[in-house]
């Protein structure tokens, strides 16, 4: 028994031998373009689970690429064609006031759900996924005179709730200030604020002001350090 003991380190001792691994101390960005590019093209298993969010982690990598400046890693034409084949699109202007969003998909298996007989129907945008969608276009230069940008701003209408706030589809889901700012956040890079009331929009942020100052991300809630994103959508409502 004894014997069989040594065999296993002390505390002290495992410390020890950590220690003497060597850590590089320096960044490997080649391994990092590597892996962004592997995301990009196929999920790694423990990724796959999230494939309805396929394009929210998209928008991680193009810009992950982008800020380790290796855009020129990204096919840009088919990023932008699978982006915009994401899209939802009204059959005509007066779908536009149904209380739908018409924004876009988080995936290709968010797109459509099946109804009792196995057809597959068109199913509801997200707000974050229209942001993230909209990002992506911008981070590698797409023309959004080309967008059908309108259908975005008319129908995020629908999403603005009476105390200000937005939720990210059109019916059943919460409503917090992360959504505020993506609303906001579409509105600029689309150079449209129609699609939003700014002032119920200032209110509600400045009701998820908790007494310590900070931000919460519902009125009441407590503050949080990720919430101060929301400060400068408030600047930007103030223009």
């Amino acid at each position: 028994m004894a014997e069989e003991d040594n065999e296993f380190l002390s505390l002290s001792d495992l410390e020890s031998e950590l220690d003497s691994i060597p850590i590089p101390m320096f960044f490997d960005r080649n391994r990092h373009i590597c892996y962004l590019e592997m995301m990009l093209e196929l999920l790694p298993s423990p990724y796959q689970s999230q494939e309805i969010n396929r394009l929210t982690l998209a928008y991680f990598v193009v810009c992950g690429l982008d800020i380790l400046r290796s855009l020129d890693r990204v096919d840009k034409e088919g990023v932008i064609n699978w982006v915009l084949s994401l899209q939802a699109h009204p059959q005509d202007e007066a779908d536009l006031s149904n209380g739908q969003f018409y924004g876009f998909h988080g995936s290709r298996s968010s797109q459509f759900q099946p109804n009792d007989y196995g057809n597959a129907l068109p199913n509801c945008s997200h707000l974050a996924s229209t942001y993230c969608a909209l990002s992506i276009l911008k981070t590698l230069g797409y023309d959004f005179s080309l967008l059908d940008s309108m259908s975005i701003i008319k129908s995020m209408k629908n999403l603005q709730q009476h105390d200000g706030s937005f939720m990210p589809i059109h019916s059943g889901a919460e409503t917090d200030l992360r959504f505020v700012y993506c609303a906001a956040a579409i509105s600029s890079m689309l150079e449209n604020w129609s699609g939003i009331d700014k002032e119920k929009a200032k209110e509600y942020i400045i009701n998820c002001q908790s007494y310590d100052g900070g931000f919460g991300l519902t009125p009441s809630s407590e503050s949080h350090v990720s919430q101060v994103v929301p400060l400068f959508v408030r600047l930007h409502l103030s223009d």
